[in-house]
């Protein structure tokens, strides 16, 4: 559906680098990263907004490189909605149907079919000035999705609302993408909205992507310590390689298979990624599941929502952190407070071994 080939930019300082992407038609791509990364430079590239340097963008296997905007049949929602403030809901959804010469009876019949898809037929006489921050992100979907795009390029779409609008508007992205089947490319700082959404995600930073793939592989692998560090991953383990492939690390002896041909050099350096979940406080007695197990002290215990986000110091120097339910934490058969000292195991089937 869309393609991407070695595409560079530049504006000014800043550089979108050898840029490669595939989007399958009806898949939800997140671009992630952090502010400044590039994102949006990308997103108003495939878009036409910018000149590119070299490379090609193909859309439905058409080369749209040299094409501006109007032309490539894509349809874009601002992080600030881009509305017409002087114009009523109605008209806003209106206005690229009437651009393009559509009558009067097709442009109202689509406007209604899609204010009610979207939940909105209430707000149709209103103005931008007297909505929501929910309500407005609606019909700036509204006015995309009734072009019929081949592509929905949203730019931070949720970035603005507060907490609770945001939920439910992931939700209801979620449910767009579902049953109308369109292909979306979508830009986010954001780890839960990206992870929430994504059939795929590429993670950007300083204008390149650094890795791509299905959500779980790449938080599961990521490819460097860079990339680990984007996507929250909260334990980051230093260490070397040591007689038979073994990891010395500030915990002692952690014991897994060494993941890559040139880790298995001795004294090499490297990181073990450790999701918070493969942390157990209290672990089982089947000592196969685990690749390190030992005592550490509860350094900090943070409540968050529903969840307590429990800090772990051990003797060496390393901390760990690991988070509990509520409810988890409450049937614990031991006082889980600052100072205690408590088993702990780390499970195998989470932790990854990268290069140093």
């Amino acid at each position: 559906m869309l393609r991407l080939q070695d595409v560079q930019v530049i504006l000014g300082d800043f550089r979108l680098k050898d840029i490669s992407l595939h989007v399958k038609e009806g898949e939800y791509m997140v671009l992630l990263g952090p502010t400044g990364t590039g994102k949006t430079v990308l997103l108003e590239t495939i878009a036409g907004m910018h000149v590119i340097e070299s490379g090609s963008i193909l859309i439905q296997g058409r080369d749209v490189t040299r094409l501006p905007p109007e032309k490539r049949n894509l349809g874009v929602v601002y992080q600030d909605y881009a509305l017409f403030p002087h114009l009523t809901v109605r008209k806003n959804i209106a206005f690229g149907l009437q651009l393009r010469g559509e009558t009067g009876i097709k442009v109202a019949k689509v406007v209604e079919e899609m204010a009610g898809f979207l939940d909105i037929r209430a707000i149709l006489e209103r103005r931008p000035g007297n909505l929501s921050g929910g309500e407005r992100q609606r019909v700036a979907l509204a006015r995309a999705l009734v072009l019929d795009p081949y592509v929905l390029l949203l730019d931070e779409p949720l970035s603005a609302l507060d907490r609770s609008t945001r939920d439910r508007l992931r939700r209801e992205l979620k449910r767009i993408h579902r049953e109308i089947g369109i292909t979306i490319v979508h830009i986010t700082h954001d780890l839960t909205e990206a992870f929430f959404l994504a059939d795929h995600v590429a993670v950007m930073k300083d204008g390149s992507i650094l890795q791509q793939g299905i959500p779980e592989k790449v938080l599961n692998r990521p490819a460097d310590r860079t990339v680990a560090e984007l996507l929250g991953i909260e334990n980051l383990i230093s260490g070397t390689i040591g007689t038979n492939g073994a990891f010395l690390t500030r915990l002692g002896l952690v014991g897994l298979p060494v993941s890559s041909s040139e880790s298995r050099k001795k004294g090499n350096e490297f990181f073990l990624t450790i999701p918070g979940w493969c942390v157990e406080v209290l672990p089982e007695a089947n000592e196969e599941r685990y690749a390190w197990k030992g005592n550490m002290r509860v350094a900090a215990v943070n409540f968050m929502d529903g969840l307590v986000e429990l800090e772990l110091a051990h003797a060496g120097g390393e901390h760990l952190r690991t988070r509990l339910s509520r409810r988890e934490m409450g049937n614990m058969p031991v006082s889980i407070e600052i100072g205690a000292e408590l088993p702990v195991g780390i499970l195998k089937e989470g932790v990854y071994c990268i290069p140093g």
